[in-house]
């Protein structure tokens, strides 16, 4: 003799069994979720080599040391696609090759380093720029033999003007 079953329905059709199967599922399904945005946006490192920086800080200082000694400073204003960059010095120092950099504060992939060319017309040097993520950019100016170097940052997510100073 067998006894009645109670419930009829079959088990997915009930509460329990998807009351304990829903948050392991949830889990699994969180974490390949995860996985998956961590694979294709991977954080990328705004210095590569830690140890190789730490030795060039001391070369740091004495550059910005030496920028203080020439009296530099820069304005550095972004007009559409270009860069403005009027150099100051006391006492005048000639022209020289100078390169700008856009460092993004966390995304390598972002930054921009661009030649500058000197407009006699202006007295000012510029370089077409590629448009700028909105971010507190850094700013670094320095000539092509690396003597000196001028650094900022963007006072504003959205600022245009950027004024540099000696710093290590």
């Amino acid at each position: 003799m067998r006894y009645p079953r109670e419930d009829a329905l079959p088990w997915y059709k009930q509460f329990w069994p998807w009351f304990v199967i829903t948050p392991p599922l949830a889990g699994i399904v969180l974490g390949v979720l995860l996985i998956t945005f961590a694979i294709q946006d991977p954080d990328g490192m705004v210095i590569g080599d830690y140890s190789k920086e730490g030795r060039g800080m001391n070369q740091s200082i004495e550059r910005a040391r030496f920028a203080t000694q020439l009296g530099l400073a820069a304005d550095v204003q972004i007009e559409d696609e270009r860069v403005w960059v009027m150099l100051q010095s006391n006492p005048a120092i000639p022209r020289q090759e100078l390169e700008v950099r856009f460092v993004h504060p966390t995304r390598d992939h972002f930054d921009q380093e661009l030649a500058l060319t000197h407009d006699p017309v202006r007295n000012q040097y510029y370089a077409d720029i590629e448009a700028l993520e909105t971010a507190l950019w850094y700013v670094y100016i320095e000539p092509t033999d690396g003597a000196w170097r001028l650094r900022g940052r963007m006072a504003e997510l959205d600022s245009q003007e950027i004024r540099l100073e000696p710093s290590a």
